[in-house]
């Protein structure tokens, strides 16, 4: 009797799973935000419509990373990644091969950017 009891105990309590958080980081790069960033755009535009980037390579100071990495819970990773090359102050190339809009979970949706919202210029 003792013995069933506890088999069974071990048993119920094997499928029992601790909570796992959702962990979360790097820079959220929306579609509607993607959606905004124009080739010729400055690096002070670039910061003001994504903010700064997560890593600032310091030998390819012309490129930024924008890194975002989900782990949520019991699932698997989601990492979505957007590559940014300058020419001096001036955005020239978007590399979005490893970009995934929907990584966050987030409704696409685009916007037109008003020129006026963009910061001006430091000079």
């Amino acid at each position: 009797m003792i013995i069933s009891i506890i088999s069974a105990a071990l048993f119920f309590t094997s499928a029992c799973d601790p909570h796992r958080i959702d962990i979360q980081q790097g820079n959220k790069v929306t579609p509607e935000n993607f959606a905004k960033l124009k080739n010729g755009m400055s690096r002070n535009q670039v910061v003001f419509v994504l903010g700064s980037p997560l890593l600032k390579d310091p030998f390819h100071q012309d490129r930024w990373d924008y890194i975002f990495y989900l782990k949520p819970g019991n699932k698997d990773v989601k990492q979505s990644r957007l590559t940014l090359h300058f020419d001096g102050d001036t955005l020239i190339r978007i590399d979005d091969s490893a970009y995934t809009p929907g990584v966050h979970g987030d409704k696409v949706k685009v916007e037109s950017l008003n020129p006026d919202d963009l910061p001006p210029e430091v000079n």
